[in-house]
């Protein structure tokens, strides 16, 4: 299912809408794109002790991670007897059992029980090894990835870890989550948060918050980074939500190939991570992170988190009105702004070369 694209911003046309509207390119997106990359799938607190793991889904494929001593090990969440899942949820085991026949693993992946089998001509545990997904972690997040030959996770994320030194993203401690359904396509969502250009139309809110004239996009090879200054304080000042302080006068937003994020400001964090549930149905999960942890009731953040509650419903309805018009008989492709809507095009041209 092959497209033309063009890797000169200024003379390329955008993707096809049928990208957005075919199921078929969500089935090769699945085997082509997430399984393929390094995938957001927990936090280090959840795996802090031996024994703690958690379960997570990657391209349809169920995975389990767990902590073995000081080592993190991923496994495919399937029983090699008769693929049952060999963990549910999270928590914290000494071995692994299957939900189905009780074959139960150790921490290293190896089948240590097998009831009933004693009577099974040429059976060997050691055939039935749980098989391994690749694990990393960059400061309190947790990565999977299925390809046992993708580069590391490094690899991915250049030098966003010492761009985020002065924010202290390493040392943040997750504070609360929240998950929105939304009726478009995943790269609709993607799409959308890769440019400012929308700023002053859909969130006139946070238009009086940051200096949009300003708006820097700055694409990576598998990364692209966007900021902007926040409004010196007395311009709109009665009702402003972000409040500019030394060292912490600026909105950052890291997107990483295909579907998380990083958003920086005022002292938090947060995550994003855009999942496809079918190709016109997409899951969002933002988790908040917090060097010193808010308490309950604290007014600051509840302004921060009220507001980026705000921005994320103007968001949602933007993006399901172009999903439906993705549908319309007579859309096919548009241009880019070649200044404005870089980071877009060059997430399409990452598709482009996924896919192609």
């Amino acid at each position: 299912m092959p497209f033309s694209f063009n890797l000169d911003v200024s003379h390329a046309s955008t993707i096809p809408a049928r990208l957005y509207n075919d199921p078929v390119y969500l089935e090769l997106e699945v085997g082509k794109i997430f399984a393929k990359t390094w995938q957001l799938v927990g936090r280090t607190e959840q795996l802090a002790e031996s024994g703690s793991y958690l379960t997570a889904e990657i391209a349809n494929e169920s995975i389990v991670i767990v902590r073995d001593g000081e080592v993190l090990r991923g496994f495919h969440n399937v029983c090699l007897h008769r693929a049952g899942p060999v963990a549910t949820g999270c928590g914290r085991r000494q071995s692994m059992q299957c939900k189905y026949h009780g074959w139960t693993y150790s921490l290293q992946g190896a089948l240590v029980r097998a009831p009933g089998m004693e009577g099974t001509a040429n059976f060997s545990p050691g055939d039935f090894q749980l098989l391994p997904v690749q694990v990393a972690t960059w400061g309190p997040l947790v990565f999977a990835n299925l390809d046992l030959k993708a580069p590391p996770l490094a690899h991915f994320i250049e030098d966003i870890p010492q761009q985020c030194e002065r924010f202290h993203a390493e040392r943040m401690r997750y504070v609360m989550s929240r998950e929105w359904t939304i009726h478009c396509n995943w790269k609709v969502y993607v799409d959308n948060y890769l440019e400012g250009y929308h700023v002053s139309v859909v969130h006139p809110g946070l238009h009086k918050e940051l200096d949009v004239d300003r708006y820097v996009v700055e694409p990576h090879r598998y990364y692209s980074r966007q900021y902007a200054p926040l409004r010196p304080l007395a311009a709109h000042a009665a009702d402003r939500k972000y409040i500019p302080r030394v060292g912490d006068d600026e909105a950052h937003y890291y997107w990483i190939y295909p579907n998380w994020m990083l958003n920086i400001y005022q002292g938090q964090m947060q995550t994003n991570i855009v999942l496809p549930i079918d190709h016109n149905t997409t899951r969002v999960r933002f988790d908040w992170y917090a060097v010193n942890p808010p308490a309950d009731n604290d007014p600051d953040w509840a302004r921060i988190t009220d507001f980026s509650f705000e921005i994320q419903d103007e968001d949602i309805a933007i993006c399901e009105a172009v999903q439906r018009n993705l549908r319309s008989r007579i859309y096919d492709r548009g241009r880019y702004s070649a200044t404005r809507e870089n980071g877009v095009h060059h997430f399409h041209s990452l598709l482009h070369e996924s896919l192609t």
